[in-house]
């Protein structure tokens, strides 16, 4: 019987991964990685297949539940072409039993993923809804909401069973189900037009100078070590440079701003954020009418103070398994393949 469960998300700027175990009483997640490689940058390629070779030399687990969402990096010219690649990078790196998930949330060989690569493109959302759904579904009807460095997801649970209207990432996004606003990652040209500093209004700059990590780690929100993802400009994490790369989405410095400009745009980008989660979250509360949310992701604690204003109960990723809230779709890779093999 497969004891040792590997999980492993793999997605366009971090590979996550989770180590998995069933008991009699329940799922224990036992381990979790998160890794940032960037797929958009071709050299990571064959990174990829090395990391993971490392992870299962380490955990050595008995098979290996897959889902992804790097598939979509431009470094592949299709997302055909990342499928293929991803699946048959874990294959050769893992040299075990690999099980892909699907959007339905069912489980298919790798030639299967490989031949009906739309199947499974995508679909690392529906690996820790499906995960919840079971484990969390029987109780109360909910909305799992996951906040990473990218993206948002916002999936309706309801009667035990996921209730998304999408399957692909283009009907994700027309259903609300996926908004792509970030808690690391966004560019704040994304989240801002103009900044008002020292009374006055002021464009903004449509470059790529400055994420949202910036913001956060000016305003005291996250430390370096949470600045999970590369700078725009290459350099470092400190206060000091997120607060240049800050300046220059107005075409400044500090030395011209001030530190209270500075903090004047983290302010207003961090707003902006807050905002358009707020209002994509409360659009799939008020259609589906629950009065509960499960959270996970990076940006966890700014889920729960959307929900705290929205009156909606509140559960942790980590509250109802331990761990993983960060590598959620990891683990759900990992336990939809434990229940698969257990039959």
């Amino acid at each position: 019987m497969a004891d040792k469960i590997m999980g492993l998300d793999v997605g366009g700027a971090h590979t996550d991964a989770a180590l998995v175990r069933l008991r009699d009483e329940g799922m224990v997640v036992e381990d979790t990685e998160r890794i940032y490689l960037p797929l958009w940058k071709k050299r990571n390629h064959h990174r990829l297949e090395r990391l993971i070779r490392k992870l299962a030399r380490r955990w050595r687990p008995d098979a290996v539940g897959l889902t992804m969402s790097g598939e979509l990096a431009d470094a592949f010219p299709t997302r055909k072409d990342g499928v293929e690649f991803i699946v048959k990078a874990t294959r050769r790196a893992t040299r075990r039993d690999v099980f892909v998930v699907t959007s339905e949330g069912e489980l298919v060989d790798p030639e299967e993923a490989v031949a009906e690569w739309r199947k499974v493109a995508g679909a690392n959302w529906r690996a820790s809804s499906e995960l919840l759904a079971s484990v969390h579904g029987e109780d109360e009807d909910f909305v799992f909401c996951d906040f990473g460095s990218t993206t948002l997801d916002i999936i309706p649970i309801m009667e035990g069973e996921v209730k998304a209207k999408g399957r692909t990432d283009y009907e994700r996004l027309k259903h609300g189900e996926l908004v792509y606003v970030g808690f690391l990652r966004t560019p704040l040209s994304y989240l801002l037009d103009r900044v008002i500093i020292d009374g006055n209004v002021v464009e903004v700059s449509y470059e790529y100078f400055s994420i949202v990590a910036d913001a956060l780690t000016v305003l005291g929100i996250i430390g370096e070590d949470e600045y999970t993802v590369e700078t725009p400009d290459g350099r470092g994490k400190s206060y000091e440079e997120c607060a240049r790369r800050l300046a220059r989405v107005v075409c400044s410095d500090p030395e011209e701003i001030g530190e209270e400009g500075v903090i004047e745009i983290a302010k207003q980008a961090f707003k902006e954020l807050f905002g358009r989660v707020f209002k994509h979250v409360q659009r799939k509360v008020r259609e589906t009418g629950v009065e509960h949310a499960v959270t996970a992701g990076s940006g966890e604690e700014v889920l729960t103070e959307v929900f705290k204003r929205l009156d909606v109960e509140t559960t942790g990723f980590d509250d109802v398994f331990g761990e993983g809230a960060e590598v959620a779709p990891a683990v759900g890779a990992a336990y939809l393949t434990a229940v698969n093999l257990r039959g």
